[in-house]
C-alpha cells in the first residue's frame, strides 16, 4: 500500500471514466459510481475532482448533489487508451 495521499490508485481514472461514459444516464453522482466500483464515495470523489482540474470530467450541482460527466477531453482520452 502507498504512503503517498491522494486518490486510491486501486480505483483508476479511467475505470472511472468508463462508468460514467457507459452509464444509461448522462451522469452520474460520486456515490453511484463508488457503487458500481465497490469502493468508497470518498474515493470517487477525489479521483473526480482531480479528473475535473485536468479537463477530463465535469460536473454541476443539482439540488444537494453533485453530478459528474465525462467531458470531450474525457472521451479522447478514453478513446485513446481503451
Amino acid at each position: 500500500m502507498s504512503s503517498k495521499p491522494g486518490p486510491d490508485r486501486e480505483i483508476t481514472d479511467r475505470a472511472i471514466l468508463r462508468k460514467l461514459r457507459n452509464h444509461y444516464s448522462p451522469a452520474m453522482n460520486a456515490a453511484e459510481v463508488a457503487e458500481e466500483l465497490d469502493t468508497s464515495r470518498q474515493t470517487v470523489d477525489r479521483h473526480l475532482r482531480n479528473m475535473e482540474t485536468e479537463g477530463l470530467a465535469k460536473s454541476r450541482k443539482v439540488g444537494t448533489v453533485r453530478v459528474w460527466w465525462v467531458s470531450d477531453e474525457g472521451k479522447a482520452y478514453l478513446h485513446k487508451t481503451d
